[in-house]
């Protein structure tokens, strides 16, 4: 594959990920900022690619915060950017002829099922969210049958520019809890999921789209984790489980709904790729120790 891949979010966290994999295998890449993009106005989209022509188009922007998806004045954002934004890009990069990623979630699934999610089988969101993020899906699969769809859920890694990742977010309250004298971390246990290491998704995608893959793949680090099961272990692995107890708390009664369980079943991202994907505890291992080198 020869020319830029156009990266649409890549300045947020999985977006850095894929972009700095690009570059290290020597791509060229084009990844602007989200002020310099207009990403819900589509006839201009389409204008601008016609412009660029691309060699290809990751598409990892999006209205990703659940809770603010919820409320009636962000509707007509979170729409544009989780339904109509994925349409326009995959109806561009079919009369382009190149080919087009699109990042999903596991939202699109109700958790109702006790075994991880096959990528066929039926989804049912709970949310604004994840029922745009379905909708998104589908229009680009409409528009252009030779899209890959890659849902991914429980994201973290470096440099992640806005709301603090999950583990992170622990990892913060660990440590004024030592800086206190130590005490109990108190978390709620659901939901379960694929905890999931953006620099270990950016690989994936990059062979996928090199190997010409479609449809949909779920791209998800190796096992499952509840939350109690993350928080536990990033308190370990940070070295803090001396001073710090993770314990439970029960979830508020106006939580937002999400699935309880939404681990997605990787075969198919194995048998295209050849290999799994790490395991959710390596991966953060890896990204803890990371974190202690560059503090």
């Amino acid at each position: 594959m020869s020319g830029a891949v156009f990266v649409l979010g890549g300045t947020g966290l999985l977006g850095r990920a894929v972009a700095a994999e690009l570059t290290r295998r020597g791509r060229a890449v084009t990844a602007p900022p989200r002020a310099a993009f207009d990403l819900a106005d589509g006839a201009a989209i389409g204008a601008r690619l016609n412009a660029l022509r691309p060699a290809a188009i990751v598409n990892l922007a999006g209205f990703t915060d659940v809770a603010a998806a919820e409320r009636p004045e962000n509707r007509s954002s979170v729409i544009a950017l989780n339904a109509e934004l994925p349409a326009a890009l995959a109806a561009a990069c079919a009369r382009l002829a190149i080919p087009f990623v699109h990042v999903s979630t596991d939202y699109v699934f109700d958790g109702a099922k006790a075994a991880p999610y096959l990528e066929g089988d039926p989804v049912n969101p709970l949310q604004v969210y994840g029922a745009t993020k379905l909708e998104g899906e589908r229009a680009a699969l409409e528009r252009n049958p030779r899209v890959l769809i890659l849902r991914v859920t429980t994201l973290y890694g470096p440099g992640r520019p806005q709301r603090a990742a999950y583990d992170d977010a622990i990892l913060t309250q660990a440590r004024a809890r030592v800086a206190e004298g130590g005490g109990t971390l108190e978390v709620v246990e659901p939901p379960v999921a694929s905890p999931t290491y953006a620099p270990d998704v950016a690989p994936a995608l990059v062979d996928l789209l090199d190997r010409g893959a479609t449809g949909i793949v779920h791209a998800v680090n190796d096992g499952a984790a509840s939350r109690l099961e993350l928080a536990t272990a990033a308190v370990a692995l940070a070295g803090l489980s001396d001073r710090v107890r993770v314990g439970v708390r029960p979830e508020p009664p106006n939580a937002l709904r999400r699935p309880a369980y939404s681990v997605l079943d990787t075969s198919k991202l194995n048998h295209l790729l050849g290999r799994r994907l790490p395991s959710w505890k390596d991966a953060l291992g890896r990204y803890l120790r990371e974190l202690t080198v560059n503090s």
